[in-house]
């Protein structure tokens, strides 16, 4: 591509205005962006960002979550777009709406990460659409593929994609040479990624609705609560992502994820779940598809269908509210008041007195027997109680034979 006119030294890059100020696309990633601006005045990428930036680095990190003020304002300057539209191509602009705290150099709740090593992504934390890349008049990356909800493209009904059909790559189209089809080609194998094939699902298909109201959610940023009124987005939110890491693994995800599967209709190609997977951003999109169906199908019909679920299988708050720090109060309030089950410990004289049947019958009251005869765990979790053992014969007395109880 030829470049414009007086842009090929810095000078094309200092006036009030660049040569070439377009502007975002609707919902356009940050970092789509920059490679179309690199690319419409005929530059190397790299060698636009420096000259944009004079020498800050901007590759080597997650620039869609890291971007700051400076690199905003001169974008915003430079193209004449306002700052806050400039903003709202950055993920740090879901803060508030979608999580309560964005984190620009770790982990954030929602956001898919993309292991950025030496300018490379090693992770699948961009998805795409193939269709709608081959119908867009130019090419350009969704800001909300980038977020874990997401997993199918409502306009097509299909399953997006997050890596290249024939390497299996995750995408890295700012390492590609700059024209006009660059930011569509895998940068590993050279595979246009607008001819991946993408079947079609009727299971898929059945949850466009959800994600429509996802994403309704968020940009209304604002939500119906049963019984509450309205909430704000990133409450609901925070307990959409709770259920989806209880459904992913722990000890009582198998008994969830069971009555779930009635309702949702995978099973043949369900994938396998580990207690590892409760990091839903690091999933795949049909897992992550099939854990939010089976998520919001909990909270359809909000509460009794949840509290239903979880006294019959008994899931109690301490199962519901694990490693939640603040959990919201309308979801808090409701699992305290109808899924509370305090967990049983049992008296000193209920342990000496099972001690002592645990003798009568002739057997050694170790620890393990008498909790099993009180149906508990543990039964010194709590509890401290004295219990002697009975006399021994040094000589008879084995390690293996002592009574794990002691004074």
């Amino acid at each position: 591509m030829r470049a414009p006119d007086n842009i090929s030294g810095t000078e094309g890059l200092s006036g009030k205005l660049w040569p070439v100020h377009i502007k975002p696309l609707e919902d356009e990633l940050l970092s789509s962006w920059l490679v179309r601006l690199a690319r419409a005045h005929g530059l190397r990428l790299h060698t636009f960002c420096d000259l944009a930036w004079r020498h800050k680095p901007i590759w080597n990190r997650d620039i869609d979550k890291s971007a700051d003020e400076e690199i905003l304002r001169v974008l915003s300057e430079k193209t004449a777009t306002p700052i806050e539209r400039v903003r709202q191509t950055t993920l740090a602009a879901y803060e508030g709406w979608l999580y309560e705290k964005h984190n620009p150099y770790g982990n954030t709740k929602w956001i898919m990460p993309v292991g950025v090593y030496h300018r490379m992504r090693k992770r699948p934390g961009l998805q795409y659409c193939p269709m709608c890349l081959r119908e867009d008049e130019d090419p350009y990356f969704r800001r909300r593929w980038r977020l874990a909800f997401v997993t199918l493209c409502e306009k097509h009904g299909r399953l997006l994609l997050d890596r290249c059909p024939r390497c299996k790559s995750p995408v890295n189209f700012h390492r590609n040479q700059i024209d006009k089809k660059s930011i569509t080609l895998c940068f590993r194998c050279g595979k246009d990624l607008r001819e991946a094939p993408q079947p079609s699902d009727i299971r898929v298909r059945a949850q466009v609705g959800q994600q429509v109201f996802l994403l309704k959610t968020l940009s209304d940023g604002w939500v119906m609560i049963p019984g509450s009124g309205p909430v704000y987005s990133h409450f609901y939110f925070d307990v959409l992502h709770q259920l989806m890491r209880l459904l992913a693994g722990g000890e009582r995800s198998v008994p969830l994820r069971l009555v779930t599967s009635v309702s949702v209709r995978w099973k043949a190609d369900e994938p396998r779940f580990t207690q590892n997977d409760n990091e839903i951003e690091t999933l795949g999109p049909r897992g992550r598809c099939i854990l939010l169906s089976r998520g919001m199908w909990l909270l359809v019909d909000w509460p009794p269908r949840l509290v239903g679920v979880g006294r019959k299988h008994g899931i109690w708050s301490s199962a519901l509210l694990r490693d939640m720090d603040r959990p919201p109060f309308w979801y808090w309030r409701v699992i305290h008041e109808q899924l509370y089950e305090p967990s049983y410990s049992p008296s000193d004289l209920e342990v000496e007195a099972a001690v002592s049947y645990t003798r009568k019958l002739g057997k050694v009251p170790r620890e393990r027997i008498v909790s099993r005869l009180l149906g508990v765990n543990q039964v010194f979790r709590k509890k401290r109680a004295r219990v002697v053992a009975p006399p021994r014969t040094a000589s008879r007395e084995r390690a293996s034979d002592r009574p794990s109880i002691h004074p």
